[in-house]
């Protein structure tokens, strides 16, 4: 008997002006530009695994494009700890630079999880950007 080949998909970051469509890996963030503000879209899984890739990317947004910025979580699958600490760690960066974090379109279970820890949480992106909601 031959024994199973295991492929180990590695995290990917997609940085483009659309969101991510390719989600046939553990996890898919890429961002966009809306007026001033920076929308990271992510999907799929975000666990010890894949937050260092995200980690990544959002410290790239934050300290060489807009610190201000939202992170829709509609394709968010799960959310660990490790990926808590990523959007906890972001936040206090963007503030260090002028900015804030805003999360977005996270399942019930994630929102309420979310409203535990420092971003704001809005039910849909459209309400997380500032031209439709300011920073109250």
């Amino acid at each position: 008997m031959r024994p199973v080949e295991s492929r180990v998909l590695m995290p990917r970051v997609v940085a483009s002006a659309r969101p991510p469509s390719d989600v046939s890996g553990p996890f898919v963030c890429g961002w966009s530009a809306v007026g001033e503000c920076a929308v990271v879209r992510v999907a799929g899984q975000i666990d010890l695994a894949t937050a260092p890739a995200f980690d990544t990317e959002l410290r790239h947004v934050i300290t060489t494009k807009l610190p201000k910025l939202v992170v829709d979580l509609r394709r968010v699958t799960a959310l660990e700890p490790a990926g808590i600490d990523v959007l906890a760690q972001a936040h206090d960066l963007a503030v260090e630079h002028g900015g804030w974090l805003r999360t977005s379109g996270a399942a019930t279970w994630l929102a309420d999880l979310l409203r535990t820890i420092a971003p704001r949480h809005y039910p849909t992106l459209a309400e997380a950007l500032p031209a439709y909601r300011p920073l109250v």
